[in-house]
């Protein structure tokens, strides 16, 4: 009995052994076109990354500009308003009659 199963075992494997045969070269191509799919998915994502990238940099360079502008006039305005502290400080001139 146990060689009668044995011997189906063998015959089974024998005959599945080609079936699997012919069907390794579809997944082998199954396997690169999912492979060829996922490298342009990678391939796509590493564009944005590099478009967003791009896009950080410049709205960094804006923000340090603006930043640096706003200084200026922070700047500005501290300058007219001592002026206008001394204008007030100052004596006034005898304008009135």
């Amino acid at each position: 009995m146990t060689k009668t199963l044995s011997g189906l075992v063998v015959c089974a494997l024998a005959l599945a052994a080609p079936v699997r045969a012919a069907d390794a070269p579809k997944l082998a191509g199954a396997q690169a076109a999912d492979q060829k799919r996922l490298d342009q998915a990678i391939a796509q994502q590493q564009g944005q990354v590099k478009q967003l990238q791009g896009d950080v940099e410049r709205e960094e360079t804006r923000s340090h500009q603006d930043d640096a502008k706003l200084k200026q006039q922070d700047q500005q305005i501290a300058d007219l308003q001592r002026q206008l502290q001394a204008l007030k400080a100052a004596p006034q001139g005898s304008s009135h009659p």
